[in-house]
Order: C-alpha cells, then sequence, then structure tokens
C-alpha cells in the first residue's frame, strides 16, 4: 500500500543505511519487477494448492470504480480445508472493459476460474441484486454444465447477496417514515455542525448521571439505511442529554426539538431496524460459516415484516407494507442451498424448518416441506454416487473389538469367493436392512446447545468429528456451509483497493494493482498460518 517510489525517497535511504551500509538500494522500477515475480510465484503455489483439495468452491464476486475511472471485478474464492477451517483468497483484481452487461461479466467470470482450474469444482456464486448479475449467472450454469454437470445442474448455484438484499427492503421502508424522525434528524445536525453547540451538548451529556458520554453521535446518510439505524439508536442513549439542552436553549430548539411522540416513535422504529441491522452484522462474516445461519434470520424478518404490517402504530404499519412486496420476491428467489445448510445444522436440522413452515406457509406447508426433503434426498444421492460406499456402519473400536479380525495377509485359505462377497454386500444395500447416512443423522435427537453459553457453537468442529460416521453428510456439509450468505469479502478487498489506488497512485496500471491485492492477501494469510503450501 505504498507508493514505489518510497525506496527511493532520502530518509527512507539513510533509514536502510543505517541498518546496513552496503545493502543495495533497489530502484522503484526493480521493486514493481520484484512484485510481479512474487505475485507469479504466489499464484503458482496457490494453483497446486488448490489440486490436492477434494471439496468444492464457492465464490463471490463484485465490481468497483477506481479514482482511475476504470471498473474492477473482484472474484474470491471459500472453501473449508482439511482442517475443516474456512479460508478465503482472491483470485482475481482485474480490470474489466467494455459494457458491465451479464453476458460480458459472465465471459470475464468464466475465463477466471478456468484460469485456476476451478471450473469443475465450484459450487455456487454470490452475487448483488442486479439485473446483469442475473443474466451472468444463468450463462454461467449453462457454460459450466456443458464441462460438467453442476450439482443438481447448478439449481443452488445463484446465491443473492442477503445484505444487499436488506439494504434494498430498508431503504423502501425508511422512505415511507421519514418525516417521522425529521425532528431528531434536525436536532442531531444542529448539534453536530456547529463546534458551540457541540460543547455545550457534551456538558450537558456529563452532567447527567451515570450517562456514558462515549457513545458519539452521528447524522444518518440517506444512502445508508444502517445510518438511520444507528442516528436513532445514539440520540434515543442521549435523550436526558437532549432534554436538558432544550432546556437551556429552548430558543434555538423551539421548532425541532423532538416531543414525547417522537422519542416513542424512534424507540420502535429502533427496534425494528435493529432486526435488519443484527442480521447484516452476523452475515458481513467470511471467517466463519454464516450458511446455516441464513434460514432463521430470514424467515424470522420475514415474519417481523408480516407483523409490522398489521401494527396498530400507522406509521410502523406504513413501513412494513413497503418492506413487504420486495421482501417477498427475494423470498421467492432465495437459494434453496441456504435452508440445506440449516437443515445440517445439529441444533435444528429438519425440525426448525418445520417450525417455520407453519409459520410462514400455514396449511401449505407438508407441502413445501416434502418438496424440500425431496431436494435433500436428491442431494444426498448426488454425493453419495460419487462415493463407493454409502453405508457407513457404527463407529467401533477394532482394536478392542473381539469380532474384527485383521486384514487379510495373503496366506489364509478361506478367502471368500468374490461372487459371495457381491452378494453379501447386495444384501445391505440401501432399504434392506440399514438405514442411510441421512435417516441415522435425522434419528439422532437435535444437539442441545445453552444459548447462554458464551462460547459459539462451532458447526465445523462437529462435523469434523463425524467424518466417520457421516462421510457423505460431513462432504456435503464442507461444501454447503462454505456458501457467503453476502458479498462482503469481495467488497472489503474494494477497500484496500482504495488504499493502493490513491490519489498518489492513479496511474498504477491493472496488471500491477491485480499483484499488489492478491499478493497482500495470499501472503497475510499465509503468515496467520491458515494454509501451508
Amino acid at each position: 500500500e505504498y507508493p514505489f517510489n518510497i525506496v527511493e525517497h532520502e530518509y527512507f535511504v539513510d533509514f536502510i543505511k543505517s541498518l546496513r551500509p552496503t545493502f543495495p538500494i533497489k530502484s522503484r522500477i526493480t521493486v514493481r519487477k520484484d512484485i510481479l515475480n512474487m505475485f507469479l510465484e504466489e499464484k503458482k503455489k496457490m494453483y497446486e494448492y488448490f489440486k490436492t483439495l477434494s471439496c468444492r468452491f464457492c465464490t463471490t464476486m463484485d465490481m468497483w470504480t477506481s479514482n482511475q475511472n476504470k471498473c474492477y471485478m473482484c472474484i474470491t474464492v471459500h472453501w473449508i480445508d482439511d482442517n475443516w477451517c474456512m479460508q478465503k483468497r482472491i483470485i482475481k483484481f482485474m480490470h474489466v472493459e467494455g459494457h458491465h452487461s451479464g453476458n460480458n461479466l459472465c465471459k470475464v467470470f468464466y475465463d477466471s476460474v478456468l484460469d485456476w482450474n476451478l471450473d469443475r469444482k465450484l459450487l455456487a456464486l454470490t452475487l448483488d441484486n442486479a439485473s446483469a448479475n442475473d443474466v451472468c449467472a444463468r450463462g454461467l450454469v449453462q457454460k459450466l454444465n456443458k464441462i460438467q454437470p453442476l450439482i443438481c445442474d447448478g439449481a443452488f448455484f445463484h446465491v443473492r447477496c442477503l445484505n444487499h438484499i436488506f439494504n434494498l427492503v430498508a431503504q423502501d421502508g425508511l422512505k415511507q417514515i421519514s418525516s417521522s424522525i425529521s425532528n431528531i434528524r434536525n436536532t442531531v445536525w444542529i448539534v453536530k455542525n456547529s463546534p458551540l453547540q457541540w460543547e455545550e451538548f457534551m456538558k450537558c451529556a456529563s452532567e447527567c448521571d451515570g450517562l456514558d458520554i462515549t457513545c458519539g453521535l452521528s447524522l444518518d446518510v440517506p444512502t445508508r439505511w444502517n445510518s438511520t439505524f444507528l442516528m436513532l439508536k445514539q440520540a434515543i442513549h442521549y435523550r436526558l442529554a437532549f432534554n436538558r439542552l432544550f432546556l437551556r436553549h429552548r430558543h434555538k430548539y423551539l421548532k425541532c426539538a423532538p416531543t414525547d411522540d417522537d422519542w416513542t416513535m424512534a424507540k420502535s422504529l429502533c427496534t425494528c431496524l435493529k432486526r435488519f441491522y443484527d442480521a447484516t452484522l452476523i452475515f458481513s462474516g467470511s471467517s466463519y460459516p454464516t450458511a446455516n445461519l441464513f434460514f432463521t434470520k430470514f424467515c424470522q424478518i420475514k415474519m417481523a415484516v408480516e407483523d409490522w404490517c398489521h401494527s396498530s402504530n400507522t406509521v410502523i404499519a406504513t413501513m412494513g407494507k413497503s418492506m413487504k412486496p420486495k421482501y417477498d420476491k427475494y423470498w421467492e428467489k432465495s437459494n434453496m442451498a441456504l435452508s440445506v445448510a440449516c437443515f445440517l445444522d445439529p441444533r435444528f436440522k429438519r425440525t426448525l424448518l418445520e417450525y417455520y413452515a407453519d409459520k410462514v406457509y400455514g396449511e401449505s406447508a407438508p407441502k413445501h416441506m416434502a418438496d424440500f426433503m425431496a431436494i435433500i434426498n436428491k442431494l444426498f444421492d448426488t454425493y453419495a454416487s460419487s462415493q463407493p460406499t454409502s453405508k457407513i456402519p457404527a463407529a467401533t473400536d477394532v482394536q478392542n473389538n473381539p469380532l474384527v479380525t485383521k486384514e487379510y495377509d495373503g496366506e489364509s485359505d478361506d478367502e471368500l469367493d468374490a461372487d459371495v462377497l457381491q452378494y453379501l454386500r447386495a444384501s445391505t444395500a440401501p432399504g434392506i436392512g440399514t438405514k442411510s447416512e441421512l435417516e441415522v443423522y435425522m434419528d439422532q435427537p437435535l444437539l442441545e446447545w445453552d444459548i447462554k453459553d458464551k462460547s459459539p457453537f462451532n458447526i465445523l468442529h462437529w462435523w469434523s468429528l463425524k467424518q466417520h460416521e457421516l462421510p457423505i453428510l460431513s462432504r456435503l456439509a464442507r461444501d454447503v456451509l462454505a456458501i457467503q450468505v453476502s458479498t462482503v469479502a469481495s467488497e472489503s478487498a474494494f477497500s484496500a483497493g482504495g488504499r493502493v489506488i490513491d490519489p498518489f497512485r492513479s496511474r498504477l496500471d491493472p496488471e500491477i494493482v491485480q499483484a499488489l491485492i492478491c499478493t497482500k492477501d495470499w501472503t497475510a494469510a499465509s503468515r496467520k498460518g491458515n494454509i501451508q503450501l
């Protein structure tokens, strides 16, 4: 994130010479060449490492425009490694020329995964909700299916960014209630935009017993719904300080001082928006699995929006009715794989799905559950067909079990005929005398987990312990739990991109930009011990 010519700065050179006078100082041109060589070397290591993994990869993709007025595409791959740890790497940070049509984005993404030899290992792609991205996803499914069929023919491939959905829905709701919080917004604006008023406000806050004055106070931004939530939350926190300020300077705030009804409305709106805010925070993580939590949060907010539509408070009802059409639209388009991830959470399984199906669908819940279980069975059969043994006996200790003999050493005469072995194996085929892994998993009681326990449930650790007992389902869980619910992983790369291509480095060409962003991402992960190449 530093300019290459830093190596030519007078004081930097003096610093290096103070450490080692004979150290050969490199030029900015040499530094650029070294970085490109490092990029190619690290890329080769990552390429070889990807070849050793048997899991499928999930991807996120997003677009960004730099201050050079150039558009860059960031592609990030996500997977769960052999140690059952969540991993992510940026594989492309490239300049995209031409129109950002769905077909053009499809071609660029497809060429990128081909370059990394990941075209036969993809499971899902998470995108925001632009119409061009819908076209891109459909085109990719067609292209990838021609090489090797995707899981369930690509039914799970396109995942819509949940945080982007929340943003669109919340924005629709806030448009309807903007006037209801205008007094609080105007008051905050007056306090924040006058140093004198800010000093008076902080003095009033310090005089309020037990009031934490380090929480801060911010004004909302029209394009960011979460800023409105934070503004209301912080204003409510400082309500006593505002009341004290109004008493001292009544004439300044006569027209905009919030009434008791305004504060009551702010609390109600804050409670509603908090559901979106908390869910957004959860799904903004990319270093831990979130796919298993998607269905629960998505259903909770859908039910909340329904309740708001029937609220006795007309403002809340107006907000809910404005949110409902768009939320229902994305509810119908939600990716089924994220419901599968909830099913693969041992704390929930089918029970939680049935609970929310009853709440959301009512009398048609049994039909929706039947359709869901059909998808589960199809997905399980797909993974089972790629593994020779679909029946796994209960885990036993071979060393302590007298009924288990050693492997055939080639000297015994009682070796069974191949036909006999085939007949014995056929007698234990699915449905004849044993349960499938899927049935065993569903028959097991739900895992009890104390929600008051401060240590979060580690679903990856749980499945890592089930690899021998449920090998097919554990492979399925390893792939599905790597699906990203949001595109935050790719968006966060643009923050680094903004620091790399700052106003003082606006002449960097796309080749070196990609080398800087990707190499930094890979080496940072190696230093954290996330991967051993």
